[in-house]
């Protein structure tokens, strides 16, 4: 949309602009620049939109008529409520770091259970898109350099001004109440000394999509929280591996049990039948986040019993992948080789162990109906 405006206008628009719009950002965030895509392609808003649905009683009465499944529904959706608003990020946050995360995301937020989703795109397009977030960059006043000396009165403030009401600072501070809220460990590698210092004074000042409020806090106050944020030894141990290993049921499944648990809970959303949604497949079907085409749709008996092979191998990729992608308050994320495609679900933590377990064991009994 805004590429075809800059087209209108005589305008070439940025290349990282058209990627971001291309790999389907605006899909969970809202995106500077970028139209908000209809709910059936918004991922937050198709959820907020149960949500709102579910809240009235009389909409809720008419859904549970038009959809069979409305309840599942209501059950199921319970991601994509709290994802930040990329204005903000990106008025924020280095060109640099933005690039880096691209490329290998990790989680920033432990209280929250999605997370940025890898996208398939190669180093130069996700340089592109980082130069292009660069260009919302505030400007913001030079502050002193941190110093050792103010940590002390930086941490008094963290406490008494109630930080951890909403994050969480590594190890050293594990309260955080607000999902969205990011663990504090990363400002020094997300924002500059200066950034920091000027987001803690006054948010708005530095993005009007902020939702942090401001402290109330004088600008040497300010520094001396950013000094605490910055040299303070947030701790935490690295992520471990766990196995996903669980018993098998000792009844086999049948069709009707791994398709209300995995298959139409969680992999349809992506992986849609086109004859079931008004010829839309979905990003997972017919490609998106910057991955291509790969032709399955897991909403039919046939299509998940034919795709066994692939489906237990992006199962199980997740795994590998979570110990970066997920992990507990307090935690540092695993520096991990990722598989060349992605596991999944793609953004979300790794299938239940004992839900893995039924679908192997589903597939191992012939995938009865």
């Amino acid at each position: 949309m805004l590429a075809l405006l800059a087209l209108a206008l005589g305008q070439d628009p940025h290349p990282g602009q058209v990627l971001a719009e291309g790999s389907d950002c605006a899909a969970c965030h809202v995106v500077p620049g970028v139209a908000t895509p209809s709910r059936t392609g918004s991922c937050d808003g198709c959820h907020e939109w149960v949500r709102a649905v579910s809240a009235d009683p009389a909409k809720r009465a008419k859904a549970m008529q038009v959809f069979p499944r409305w309840a599942r529904y209501e059950k199921n959706v319970v991601s994509y409520f709290d994802v930040p608003d990329l204005g903000a990020s990106f008025a924020r946050l280095e060109p640099d770091w933005i690039a880096r995360y691209l490329a290998d995301p990790h989680d920033l937020r432990p209280q929250m259970p999605e997370t940025m989703v890898r996208l398939g795109l190669d180093p130069a397009e996700i340089a592109d898109i980082a130069a292009w977030a660069g260009k919302f960059r505030a400007k913001v006043a030079t502050t002193p350099a941190p110093s050792s000396a103010n940590v002390a009165r930086g941490e008094q403030i963290f406490r008494e001004r109630g930080c951890g009401g909403c994050h969480d600072f590594g190890a050293r501070s594990i309260t955080g109440a607000a999902p969205a809220a990011p663990d504090l460990r990363w400002a020094r590698e997300r924002m500059s000394n200066d950034m920091i210092a000027a987001w803690i004074l006054d948010p708005r000042s530095v993005s009007a999509a902020a939702t942090m409020p401001a402290l109330g806090l004088g600008a040497d106050d300010a520094v001396a929280l950013r000094d605490f944020l910055v040299l303070a030894d947030p701790g935490g141990a690295t992520a471990k591996a766990t196995v996903a290993t669980a018993t098998a049921p000792s009844t086999p499944p049948r069709w009707d049990d791994v398709e209300s648990r995995v298959f139409g809970k969680i992999c349809t959303h992506c992986h849609m039948d086109p004859a079931q949604n008004e010829g839309r497949r979905g990003p997972g079907n017919a490609g998106g986040f910057g991955w291509p085409e790969t032709g399955l749709e897991l909403q039919t008996y046939a299509s998940v019993v034919q795709n066994r092979d692939r489906i237990v191998a992006a199962i199980e990729r997740r795994y590998a992948e979570e110990v970066r992608d997920h992990v507990k308050p307090g935690e540092v994320p695993a520096v991990v080789s990722r598989p060349a495609l992605p596991g999944m679900p793609l953004g979300l933590p790794a299938l239940p162990a004992e839900d893995f377990a039924l679908v192997k064991a589903w597939y191992a009994a012939g995938a009865p109906e």
